[in-house]
């Protein structure tokens, strides 16, 4: 038997795709974590200042906060959401000034300085100028593979409406806040030019007043106005950021608090977690500590859960994680989708594989004009991961049957046709699934001239995929479901040589057919040679939309994501060998295999909730080499019916554990009697 092996990755569309496959791959990982912006992410930098500057009061009362563990806009010592974001990738939030990579300090507007005269805390210091003192440290050179969460703009809205104080507000707070908007953008736009790729810029839109006033109308329009005007000059400067639209997580929080764990969901009195102090009229969450000698104290022992704010504007450590969960989901479902494009490259190689154990088993003493007909099942394990800490992974166990039929037209050649189905339901790491069907057709030919023989096969099969994505968001989960249909078109091609070395003496003659004489005892021998191969292979996966998969919490995190192609092109260099002892013939291959298409790929993602710019991150990446062992027997039953069995085993690939086993058979049919 001169083949029976099983590849361990897939390829790509044709052969002129090759011209970028030198294109190097997209990073899946972030390497640090950088925050820019104002007290919705500040994760305590004013703790290393005997004042931030908030007022007579506020001033005497932080050495004492500070002590007992206060010192962040939230419940210390409870996690802000940037914190939270960090540490789900491994990584830290501390403030900048303690050593740290997070710039953001309570009380920032985008480029204001003046916070004295506005009722702000006068150690703020701007967002653009956070940005600037970050890009001065790095001589200009961003990281490339670090997280950027940009927040800043509530104290702009604030300021522009004149409700934070006393000062000279301006006199037409919509230009202001679009200039504002602009200059933040500018600078967020310095940062891309200076290498950094990665950025979540979240709206400001979580603490819109839920009052009916003509005050809280106006300060919901101005926060809409900022949000809208930052997003689309972050497009316009050709910036792709995360947009996170926490106004529809408020508005899911207020529909379903109960369900979040929450009593209360607004900033009434008596409604936040954390007491006021007599004397200080905001941000007392600065000055609040779960830590019973603080000067500030939470109202109840479990207040930090019960209630979605700590103040009259920040939020509880409750809060604050459900704010992390959603922009860390809205960050990974790129990935997580990507896997939809990449499991039928590793299913279509099992075909493939199927299709060339059989062509062997056929072209075995054929005689010209007679028919084969065969059938073979596959059930493998594989498991995708990301590799990098976040990122999810994806086990699943693929199945597949093929069945098929092949003519020998002339001596030593033959054609034949095929049909398979296959099934997997790949499991997201972070909860769900997705199941994807397939059924394709194949065309395959194969000639032996001596020695020397070669099989070409071409499949186009169809795709059909069922999504559930479970977003965890606070104590809840939420399913995202949807539907949608792709295609796989491959080409796959194998040569090789076969020597014949005897081993001496002879193996137990095959059974034969009825009323034959039995054939000669055929003589001991090894059959071994080189193989060289190449599966091209192109996947497309339709666009989809997700919906809430009960209709029950808002479907804030269902997403809409583009099309997506995954080209490949993996080559096979190895070596094969079988051994003739009559009814049984076992076989071993062990290959070299080398994917030469580009990695470099990423998938797009639009938000369902709000109008907002479309964003992409990259796809999973695996490895380009890894060796493919396969290990088995052919049966001869007798009567023109041969069994085989197979294990196949993968090693090397990066990020990728993908085994299984293999069962046939092949039925040759008599060709018919000449006349």
């Amino acid at each position: 038997m001169r083949r029976l092996k099983r590849q361990g990755a897939g390829g790509a569309l044709t052969l002129a795709l090759l011209a970028g496959a030198g294109a190097p791959a997209s990073a899946q990982t972030f390497t640090q974590f950088f925050g820019f912006g104002d007290s919705s992410i500040d994760s305590g930098s004013y703790r290393s200042l005997a004042s931030p500057g908030g007022g007579a009061t506020f001033n005497t009362l932080w050495p004492a906060a500070v002590a007992a563990g206060a010192g962040k806009p939230t419940t210390s010592p409870g996690l802000m959401n940037s914190e939270a974001l960090a540490a789900m990738f491994g990584l830290s939030a501390i403030p900048a000034d303690q050593g740290g990579t997070n710039y953001a300090t309570s009380g920032a507007k985008a480029v204001t300085i003046n916070n004295a005269a506005t009722g702000g805390f006068t150690a703020a210091i701007p967002t653009v100028t956070q940005i600037s003192q970050y890009l001065a440290s790095v001589g200009g050179h961003a990281n490339p593979n670090a997280l950027y969460l940009i927040s800043s703009g509530g104290n702009d809205v604030s300021f522009a409406l004149g409700s934070s104080g006393t000062g000279p507000y301006p006199s037409d707070p919509t230009a202001y806040l679009v200039g504002a908007a602009n200059s933040l953008a500018g600078a967020v736009a310095e940062l891309h030019a200076a290498g950094a790729r990665y950025f979540v810029v979240p709206d400001q839109s979580f603490s819109f007043p839920t009052g009916g006033s003509a005050a809280d109308a106006t300060e919901r329009q101005a926060r809409l106005t900022y949000s809208q005007a930052l997003w689309s000059a972050l497009a316009a400067d050709g910036v792709n950021f995360v947009p996170a639209d926490t106004n529809a997580v408020r508005v899911v929080l207020a529909a379903f608090p109960s369900s979040f764990g929450f009593q209360y969901v607004d900033t009434q009195p008596g409604h936040v977690a954390c007491s006021q102090p007599a004397g200080v009229t905001t941000a007392w969450a600065l000055l609040c500590s779960s830590n019973p000698s603080a000067p500030s104290t939470l109202v109840s022992p479990n207040a930090e859960q019960t209630d979605l704010f700590a103040d009259d504007q920040h939020l509880t450590s409750a809060g604050q994680k459900i704010i992390a969960d959603y922009e860390y989901s809205l960050i990974v479902a790129p990935s997580e989708i990507s896997f939809l494009a990449e499991a039928p490259v590793k299913t279509r190689a099992a075909v493939v594989d199927s299709i060339y154990n059989q062509i062997a088993i056929s072209q075995r003493q054929r005689a010209v004009g007679s028919f084969n007909t065969w059938l073979s099942g596959d059930v493998s394990s594989l498991k995708m991961n990301s590799g990098y800490t976040g990122f999810p992974n994806d086990p699943g166990v693929p199945l597949s049957a093929t069945a098929g039929v092949d003519y020998a037209f002339a001596d030593g050649w033959l054609v034949g046709g095929a049909v398979s189905v296959g099934n997997t339901i790949q499991s997201f790491s972070l909860g769900g699934n997705f199941r994807q069907n397939e059924f394709a057709a194949s065309l395959y030919t194969a000639a032996i001239k001596g020695p020397i023989w070669a099989d070409v096969i071409g499949t186009v099969g169809g795709l059909d995929y069922d999504t559930n994505r479970i977003v965890p968001i606070g104590i809840t989960v939420q399913p995202n479901v949807s539907s949608t249909d792709g295609t796989n078109l491959s080409l796959a091609a194998e040569v090789g040589y076969s020597f014949t070395t005897a081993l001496g003496g002879t193996a137990p003659a095959a059974p034969t057919l009825p009323l034959k004489a039995p054939p000669a005892a055929a003589p001991l021998s090894l059959v071994h040679g080189p193989v060289v191969g190449v599966l091209l292979q192109r996947v497309y996966v339709d666009g989809f939309t997700e919906t809430d998969q009960y209709l029950s919490i808002g479907g804030m995190t269902a997403l809409s994501f583009a099309s997506q192609t995954r080209d490949s092109a993996v080559t096979e260099l190895g070596y094969q060998a079988s051994v003739n002892f009559g009814q049984w013939q076992p076989f071993a291959k062990i290959t070299w295999n080398h994917e030469l298409a580009s990695l470099d790929r990423s998938v797009t993602a639009s938000l369902t909730t709000i109008v907002a710019p479309s964003y992409f991150m990259p796809a999973v990446v695996f490895g380009r080499d890894w060796a493919t062992g396969t290990i088995g027997t052919t049966y001869n039953v007798g009567h023109g019916v041969t069994a085989y069995a197979l294990f196949t085993g993968q090693a090397g690939e990066n990020n990728v554990v993908n085994y299984g086993g293999e069962l046939g058979f092949n039925v040759a049919l008599n060709p018919p009697a000449k006349p």
